[in-house]
């Protein structure tokens, strides 16, 4: 299906805070408008798609504001590559905190055929120190968005804990809480808005927010993890 330029116009305004994919064999769909996460270099890389139809399509990435150390912003260098879903071409740009840099765009003009396309956006690779930062994705043109396979909560996934000693800990769909040292409990979602989920674990009760890609955080200390999101090991 191709979007008609005026609802395209309507759509682009939008802006999404979604979940995101480790795996590059599921890149997660890509939203209209624009979609934010923050990448991390001690959890691996994301990837995303969407599908480019016959025309011009344009993809531009932005680093909005890279990871903070000791209160002091971190030069950090993300990696921004594009491919076909055969993996036959693709493109890497350098998305970097310097101003000059701080958005890369990829244009395709005469497109001759639909053909899904993988969006990475990769950290540095290093695990001594957290690096990367907040990036927006958005995706203009003659496309087409997919619609995610499943309609589960984003928080649904695999988290190393930060907390206690429960270790991998999983957040099911049904909204228990399964954690490796036996440790079970419940997440209910609080502020859809903001992205706000309240954790009972036995005794432990807290509020946590999302941040795609990064992990569980407490609401008023962005940077504090309490759940990280499990690193894909390649």
């Amino acid at each position: 299906m191709k979007f008609p330029k005026s609802l395209l116009a309507i759509l682009f305004v939008a802006v999404s805070i979604s979940a995101q994919s480790l795996r590059p064999e599921e890149p997660y769909p890509l939203e209209a408008g624009i979609n934010s996460a923050t990448s991390d270099s001690l959890v691996g890389a994301h990837y995303w798609y969407f599908n480019s139809l016959p025309g011009s399509s344009r993809v531009t990435v932005r680093l909005k504001q890279s990871t903070a150390l000791y209160g002091a912003q971190m030069r950090t260098t993300l990696a921004v590559t594009m491919t076909d879903a055969n993996r036959t071409w693709h493109s890497t740009k350098m998305l970097t905190a310097n101003p000059n840099g701080a958005e890369v765009s990829f244009a395709a003009d005469k497109v001759l055929k639909r053909q899904k396309i993988i969006v990475s956006v990769a950290p540095p690779n290093q695990n001594l120190i957290r690096m990367g930062g907040d990036y927006e994705i958005e995706v203009t043109g003659d496309v087409e968005f997919a619609v995610a396979s499943n309609a589960k909560d984003p928080i649904v996934r695999t988290y190393d804990s930060m907390v206690n000693t429960y270790g991998a800990t999983r957040f099911l769909a049904d909204g228990t809480i399964l954690a490796s040292d036996g440790s079970q409990g419940m997440w209910k979602l609080f502020d859809p808005e903001n992205n706000i989920y309240t954790v009972v674990i036995g005794a432990y009760k807290a509020s946590v927010q999302l941040r795609a890609g990064y992990g569980l955080v407490k609401p008023s200390e962005p940077n504090m993890i309490v759940f990280q999101e499990v690193r894909r090991r390649n």
